[in-house]
């Protein structure tokens, strides 16, 4: 099979709002098949069917560029749709997300969702000692599918 030959995008048309859309606008306006692009990008069909359907909001650096190469479109126009929901809150609004968090996990509740992309959390209760040799309960969590950790000392 030939390698097709992208030209550039005329954006004479509104992008998609999110990352589900976009990726799936772009690629009609490419006249790629999902089995295309997945080739292109050296994804499995099934993950750029998940990206499609909008079970994967947020991608990684290298499996952003590694997209946009493969859709020929600059990084950018992948990331500003991502959702990330803590990017625009403000500092007061992420320490409250975090003690909430942090509360639910010392309450026994271990399924809970990524306050940033909403994907599943790996959630524990932490043991540990202080500068005074008492034994404290702390809690953590990260997300399977994105950046964010949880660490309440």
């Amino acid at each position: 099979m030939a390698k097709k030959e992208l030209k550039p995008l005329h954006l004479a048309c509104n992008l998609a709002p999110s990352l589900a859309q976009r990726v799936f606008q772009i690629r009609e306006m490419r006249n790629l098949t999902v089995k295309d692009l997945a080739k292109m990008s050296r994804f499995p069909v099934g993950r750029i069917e998940d990206i499609e359907s909008g079970v994967e909001t947020w991608l990684s650096a290298s499996d952003r560029q590694l997209l946009a190469r493969a859709l020929s479109v600059e990084p950018l126009l992948l990331q500003e749709v991502e959702g990330r929901r803590l990017d625009s809150a403000s500092a007061d609004e992420k320490l409250k997300i975090q003690v909430e968090l942090a509360e639910k996990i010392m309450q026994g509740l271990k399924e809970q969702a990524c306050p940033n992309c909403g994907g599943s959390l790996k959630c524990s209760i932490e043991h540990g000692l202080n500068l005074d040799g008492k034994l404290e309960e702390f809690a953590k969590a990260f997300c399977l599918k994105c950046p964010f950790v949880l660490r309440s000392y």
